[in-house]
């Protein structure tokens, strides 16, 4: 016996219907008169496989038709825990300063009022290396990822992202651990020798961000002296793409009211050889007010892009990540210039945040009683998450704000009632990118 997956939807484009499946990711296109027909076929599962046993089985092997007695449910779940708890992963985050060379307005550490102390001393670095050492030797971790954050973390590439990314290379080839290694950088500090050093220690993948075309950008980002840093941004992007091939960079557009207009003109300035490299991320300043009349920019915007060569992701819409962030599994944590550890890097830096201290010996004492707040129970076991067809794709909301609102006894939020491009859009275009439909 067979049954419709939980996890279908049918979207509306001009002259079609698109199918997809939020679980596994597959999209197919009919037309409406095609369309007719399935829907007509899916209303009786039986005679289909008897009439149509290729068209029939083609659709289950795609997952739009499963066993009965298949709980797609649990598989989810069970997709999610293994994905949290794998002991075989490390995503260590690390902030060598909060400290940075310019002053966004927007900054999160800024608005969480972060203590500025200049850099990690060389004591915290060498408990890092300790650390790395234990996660390594002794947890027997198999694959490792190193990620800089801050603050402007290159500011003190030389006294502590190159001694730790330098020790952290050699000891995951020595025992045979996979290795990537990413910075999220406003880059106005990467020079040509900078990454070409990248490149010998494994960086694998860049988050550099952008805030609209050259005028306003500048308005945002500019150094003391009030000169900005357009153009800065824009030759460290292309420098990355050709000293380091293999990197992916990430760039990431903080956009309110004004930054999507006439944006287009970034597209000249990102070398077409390199732009296959280049992945855009669009977030929305946090702090502007949004309407859903604002949304249509974003969804220009995208089309633009891609029509040149720059394709984008929606953070809201992950197909089978299974997770809503990186911070949700066990295996990631922060470890601050001071040695304090945290969960996140979206969250103040406050002593009641603190889940674990580094040792000396490069082991960490954690604060069970925080973890087990945040982990005992994933953040989409609510009756709405469990309920919803889009639950695979999305993950519910992230673990922190699972936590606070199972602490404050309130529903946790809904990405929907959150996001500046629909999911009807995100599966528009990702019809496009399939090349399922020719314009959208």
């Amino acid at each position: 016996m067979n049954k419709l997956s939980r996890y279908n939807l049918v979207i509306s484009y001009e002259n079609f219907k698109l199918m997809y499946n939020t679980l596994c990711n597959s999209l197919v296109c009919y037309t409406l008169s095609e369309y007719e027909v399935i829907k007509e076929l899916l209303g009786c599962l039986a005679l289909f496989e008897k009439e149509y046993p290729t068209l029939f089985y083609g659709l289950k092997s795609a997952g739009f038709i499963v066993d009965e007695g298949n709980d797609e449910l649990e598989m989810v779940r069970s997709a999610n825990r293994r994905i949290v708890f794998d002991k075989e992963y490390c995503h260590l985050t690390v902030n060598p300063t909060l400290d940075c060379n310019l002053t966004c307005w927007y900054c999160s550490t800024e608005y969480a009022k972060a203590t500025h102390c200049g850099r990690m001393s060389d004591e915290t670095v060498s408990k890092v290396k300790r650390h790395i050492s234990y996660l390594i030797e002794q947890q027997r971790i198999k694959r490792f990822h190193l990620d800089w954050f801050g603050g402007e973390p290159l500011m003190y590439f030389n006294e502590v992202v190159d001694p730790i990314s330098s020790f952290a290379v050699n000891l995951c080839m020595k025992y045979d651990v996979r290795f990537t290694q990413h910075v999220t950088s406003n880059s106005t500090l990467i020079t040509e020798e900078m990454a070409e050093r990248m490149r010998e220690l494994k960086f694998t993948s860049f988050q550099i961000t952008l805030d609209g075309n050259e005028e306003h950008h500048n308005k945002i980002k500019f150094f003391a002296d009030k000169s900005g840093t357009y153009r800065n941004v824009i030759y460290s992007i292309n420098t990355v793409c050709e000293k380091i091939p293999s990197a992916c960079v990430i760039l990431r557009i903080n956009f309110d009211k004004k930054t999507l207009s006439d944006i287009q003109s970034i597209v000249q300035d990102i070398k077409s050889q390199v732009r296959k490299q280049v992945v855009v991320d669009f977030q929305k300043v946090w702090q502007v007010r949004w309407n859903k009349k604002d949304d249509v920019k974003l969804k220009t915007v995208k089309h633009f892009f891609a029509e040149n060569g720059l394709h984008s992701n929606y953070w809201a819409y992950s197909p089978q990540r299974f997770i809503k962030c990186y911070a949700d599994r066990r295996g990631h944590y922060v470890v601050n210039y001071n040695g304090e550890i945290f969960k996140c890097t979206a969250r103040d830096y406050g002593k009641d945040k603190v889940i674990g201290t580094l040792n000396e010996d490069g082991t960490v004492t954690w604060n069970e009683q925080i973890l087990s707040g945040l982990l005992d129970k994933a953040p989409y076991e609510n009756e709405k998450c469990l309920g919803c067809n889009i639950l695979p794709l999305c993950m519910g909301p992230c673990t922190t704000h699972g936590a606070e609102a199972r602490l404050a006894n309130r529903n946790p939020p809904c990405m929907l009632d959150h996001v500046q491009y629909s999911l009807d859009d995100f599966v528009i275009e990702e019809a496009y990118k399939r090349n399922l439909i020719h314009s959208y």
